[in-house]
């Protein structure tokens, strides 16, 4: 009896400190991208993703509207910010992109019905209405989430770079 009470216990503290830990990733991951994205603009937050407009032409976009964009996709790693994907054709020679690693240009983009990452649809449903250029600032949950997901390692938060190629006045 004294034994299985003293593993309950052990096992209660090991979840609450798994908790903690759980909490101050979190919020390290969140000053991350707060941090990076602070240095291109003046950071927005909305639930729980983080932004930097970076114009004011505000559209009539609404779910099922198709967006042209260009767009970089960066993980940032314990490296610094890696190049996932693009369709910028100057990003995809400096970062010697394989084809199969990115996808050309336009990128169609279904408003609330295309499926690509979480963080990015929602992001762009929320940003795209008030400005036609800008970063979202991405936690690894609504990304890639915890695990490794081709040369990304787990939990790793990304910055989405993007710019409508068919904004509306």
């Amino acid at each position: 009896m004294r034994n299985s009470l003293f593993l309950f216990l052990l096992l209660l503290t090991l979840t609450g400190c798994n908790g903690l830990h759980e909490l101050e990733l979190e919020e390290r991951e969140q000053q991350t991208l707060k941090g990076r994205l602070g240095q291109l603009g003046v950071v927005q937050e909305h639930e729980r993703l983080f932004f930097v407009a970076l114009d004011s032409v505000a559209g009539e976009y609404t779910d099922g509207d198709t967006l042209y964009l260009r767009y970089t996709l960066y993980a940032l790693t314990s490296r610094g910010e890696v190049v996932v994907e693009s369709n910028e054709p100057t990003v995809i020679a400096e970062h010697k992109l394989h084809p199969t690693d990115t996808q050309y240009p336009p990128q169609t983009y279904v408003l609330g019905k295309t499926d690509w990452l979480e963080g990015i649809g929602r992001g762009l449903r929320y940003l795209t209405p008030q400005c036609s250029k800008g970063w979202l600032g991405i936690p690894h949950a609504q990304g890639y989430g915890n695990a490794p997901f081709g040369r990304i390692p787990s939990r790793t938060p990304l910055l989405f770079h993007y710019e409508l190629t068919n904004p509306r006045p």
